[in-house]
């Protein structure tokens, strides 16, 4: 049973004992009301300053008349709206009880039951409902609501009755209009700022509901437990917003490959993913007029601080390295360190964070950077390709980006039997599954005359290894390197008829390239 419904019979049962109220005797008082709907309580003693007892709790509960004598005063009416005060003495200064308090509908703002008229609070606290919304029971099986209100199951036994709606004008703050099923639509959360959750502080915009969250996103304090401090905590993130704007328009230009930092007068606005939530500072490095590269970033501390950078400073999904693995010692101090590629022209943001406040002080910085110099014929990042010059349309361009598909169009056509080739001065733009990269390759093509097996030997001195595919970034189809120089490397292919191949007999180093033999051999499929 119910354990509101318990309650009331016990109530009930209570009245009926308390009614017999004394009938005379100075200062006696009414018998209270029953906490039914029509319970009226008691009257006074006929003493001077007897009192009328409370009317019942239900809406038409009545308050006791007061005593007979001058000072009597009338017991309050019911909780809801049709209670009725007592009447007040029979003499001048005799006072009447006051009237029922006013219970709210279905969907009104709420904190406790007893506040609404269907004596249901689906409070905040609770339920995450802004300012609580007012209910009724009801059996989610019949359905059976009134006032305009539907019949929702909530769960664990529990059906309430919520106010429908077909448009959320219709709804108070902090609330929408939504189909809840069955092309039914009702009055369900809906916040959209804090404000409107004035118990638990934070509205949570993706469900629309109220939560327990960080409340003060400057207090250092992790004021839900959930393990995120402030400005580090999603919930913070329209105070924080700003904040984290100005802290990266804030960051210092790197001019010099060694700085002296500071934290303990920083920024607490960032955090990286394995850094703490202490204070930091901002340092922004762009690479030299016209060179790509490779930046060396190096922190030194007496105190615990992390590292870490971003593609956007601003946006912490962005994070490319964070590092925070060490913690000084009296024989020596902290030491973190990353290195990243640069492009030509990218600002890359440089966060140096103390672990916890207690953490912040003093920090050297060194930064190394290794230009990728294109036209020396050793592919070093940002590099795709490097084949010794600086000339566009041979496989490699100027700036050392690949033009495979310059270069697959160049491939030598294979013919059936045996084709002759050197690895010698070949491409660096590709890589089998089984063949390390940056070595050099050349490439054949060959289409099939019908659907078949195709068969590839390769014979080299030295130890070279071959891989298919169907097309320049096509799915590879077999790689071999299984053998070492001298040796022959062997596969069968099945193919389609009239499908294009790519093969390309690769090496796995620069100094086994080398002339080579690819022998091909068809069989049509049956």
């Amino acid at each position: 049973m119910n354990v509101r419904l318990v309650a009331g019979l016990f109530v009930l049962a209570f009245s009926a004992i308390a009614g017999c109220g004394d009938d005379e005797g100075e200062g006696g008082k009414g018998g209270a009301g029953g906490a039914g709907g029509s319970g009226g309580s008691g009257a006074g003693a006929s003493d001077a300053t007897s009192t009328g007892s409370s009317g019942g709790a239900e809406p038409t509960g009545t308050g006791g008349s007061g005593g007979a004598e001058p000072t009597g005063t009338g017991g309050a009416g019911g909780a809801e709206p049709t209670g009725t005060g007592g009447a007040g003495g029979a003499e001048p200064t005799g006072t009447g009880g006051s009237g029922g308090g006013t219970s709210a509908g279905h969907g009104a703002a709420c904190t406790y039951d007893a506040a609404c008229a269907g004596e249901y609070c689906i409070t905040e606290t609770d339920w995450g409902w802004p300012a609580g919304a007012c209910a009724s029971l009801c059996d989610p099986a019949v359905g059976a609501c009134s006032d305009g209100a539907v019949c929702v199951d909530f769960g664990e036994s529990l059906g309430l009755c919520i106010l429908r709606c077909s448009t959320t004008d219709e709804c108070r703050d902090g609330y929408r209009c939504s189909d809840i099923g069955g092309e039914i639509t009702a009055c369900i959360p809906g916040c959209t700022v804090n404000s409107q959750c004035a118990d638990l502080g934070v509205c949570d915009r993706l469900d629309g509901v109220c939560k327990l969250g960080e409340a003060d996103c400057a207090d250092g304090e992790d004021d839900e437990g959930d393990g995120q401090i402030d400005c580090a905590d999603s919930d913070c993130a329209a105070t924080c917003g700003p904040l984290v704007d100005a802290a990266c328009a804030g960051a210092t230009p790197v001019t010099t490959t060694t700085i002296e930092g500071d934290t303990s007068s920083g920024t607490r606005a960032l955090k990286g993913s394995c850094t703490g939530d202490g204070p930091e500072e901002l340092h922004l490095f762009t690479p030299p007029a016209g060179q790509s590269g490779t930046l060396l970033v190096v922190l030194q501390s007496e105190s615990n601080h992390g590292l870490y950078t971003r593609t956007a400073c601003a946006n912490a999904s962005t994070e490319l390295a964070c590092a925070d693995e060490h913690a000084a010692s009296d024989a020596a101090p902290e030491e973190e360190s990353f290195a990243l590629v640069v492009r030509e022209g990218q600002a890359v943001p440089i966060v140096v964070d103390a672990r916890t406040r207690a953490d912040a002080g003093p920090y050297t910085l060194e930064l190394v950077f290794s230009p990728a110099t294109c036209g020396d014929r050793i592919v070093s990042a940002p590099e795709e390709c490097d084949d010794g010059n600086t000339v566009d349309g041979d496989g490699c361009s100027a700036a050392c980006t690949a033009e495979l598909d310059d270069v697959c169009e160049d491939a030598s056509v294979a013919v059936l039997g045996d084709n002759r080739g050197d690895t010698t001065g070949g491409t660096v733009l590709f890589a089998g599954s089984c063949i390390r990269p940056n070595t050099p390759e050349r490439i054949h093509s060959f289409t099939p005359p019908s659907a078949g097996r195709l068969r590839l030997v390769l014979s080299s001195a030295t130890d070279q290894g071959m891989y298919v595919r169907t097309g320049c970034t096509g799915p590879e189809l077999a790689c071999i390197d299984a053998v070492l120089g001298g040796r022959d490397e062997t596969l069968t292919v099945s193919v389609q008829g009239g499908v294009p191949l790519l093969i390309f007999v690769d090496t796995d180093s620069q100094r086994n390239a080398g002339p080579y033999t690819l022998n091909l051999s068809f069989t049509p499929s049956p």
